[in-house]
């Protein structure tokens, strides 16, 4: 395994969401399996990648792989064009988040473009991928019904921090509600920012603190919600918090609100989970591979679940939050990379 080199490009890595943080987490994962890797982007955030080949357009892909001759190039994300740069000679694997870019819309398409984003599935192209991977079974039924292939089901990694030291809770937080995300409609914080006036007629003393990342594609809506923050109250927003910042965040809320209607997988869910903070999502959403019993199906459903968790007595809170541990164990970055290997042998 260790004769193995593999070309692993993904167009952004400048952003810190849940596919550039998988891309960080494969990179370290194979290098630490003797696989020899080169990382390329357009662009980097250097907190996150010390080492990685600046590409400037996507022919110097092409490029690479004449003069790298990598036995796979692996794409960290779902764009079937740029296949078409590698040339006939490379295999090539995909991993694939969702097989459309749901978050798009005709005023934002040139932003994305600007940010080596090719929308446009080429079909030609992808009859040229090798081997697909899927962050759950929800994406693996939609790859079958859209481009009619079969991926191969690996479910993305947590960063290590989470898994080095096992927390183990001792005290009730105060009924505070924690979404971390990127600030952008589809995932929905401004509907946690809406239900908590009636969240607050059971629980008074509720909280509700949003953090992540905002997205330069859109940075209109992100201050939409810090209005709407300012103007309903008990509402705290964290933009670009880091990682010791975020476990923090995760330690200190009584919940995890998940509001995105149809999720591919959600790690932002999973990291709360490995603190053991309780965790409550909207379905549909591919968490459901790991057995979690907190998903509700409408947006009621998912009041009165993150009611019941914020009423909870500490022996019931206790047990949430243990179980909550069980389900995430064994999303490790060291497991993670060697089902790719496998996939990939």
């Amino acid at each position: 395994m260790g004769e193995m080199k593999v070309l692993l490009f993904h167009p952004h890595l400048d952003v810190k969401g849940g596919s550039e943080r998988l891309t960080k987490l494969m990179y370290k994962g194979l290098k630490e399996n003797g696989v020899d890797v080169l990382l390329c982007s357009y662009a980097y955030d250097r907190d996150w990648f010390e080492e990685g080949e600046v590409i400037r357009d996507p022919g110097d892909l092409g490029r690479m792989v004449r003069e790298q001759k990598p036995d796979w190039v692996f794409l960290a994300i779902s764009e079937s064009s740029y296949v078409s740069f590698l040339g006939d000679r490379v295999r090539t694997a995909m991993y694939v988040h969702f097989p459309l870019e749901e978050e798009v819309d005709e005023g934002s398409l040139g932003l994305y473009e600007r940010k080596g984003r090719f929308l446009r599935t080429d079909l030609q192209s992808l009859l040229r991928i090798d081997r697909l991977f899927a962050n759950s079974s929800l994406t693996a039924m939609a790859i079958r019904l859209v481009w009619g292939k079969e991926p191969v089901v690996v479910h993305p990694p947590l960063e290590p921090l989470f898994f080095e030291q096992p927390v183990k809770r001792t005290e009730v937080p105060y009924p505070r509600i924690l979404y971390v995300t990127r600030f952008t409609p589809l995932k929905r914080p401004d509907f946690l920012i809406l239900i908590l006036p009636t969240i607050r007629k059971e629980v008074p003393e509720a909280e509700l603190v949003l953090a992540g990342f905002p997205d330069p594609r859109h940075l209109h809506y992100f201050e939409q919600i810090v209005r709407l923050s300012e103007k309903v109250g008990g509402v705290q927003v964290v933009p670009s918090p880091s990682d010791q910042e975020l476990l923090e965040l995760y330690l200190n809320a009584k919940v995890f609100a998940h509001p995105r209607i149809g999720e591919h997988f959600g790690l932002s869910p999973c990291e709360a989970m490995a603190c053991g903070t309780p965790v409550v999502i909207r379905g549909p959403t591919g968490l459901k591979d790991l057995g979690l019993a907190s998903i509700a199906y409408s947006d009621w459903d998912f009041l009165q679940m993150l009611i019941k968790v914020l009423k909870a007595d500490d022996e019931e809170w206790f047990g949430l939050s243990q179980e909550a541990q069980k389900v995430v164990k064994s999303l490790n970055y060291k497991d993670f990379s060697q089902k790719i290997i496998g996939g990939l042998a």
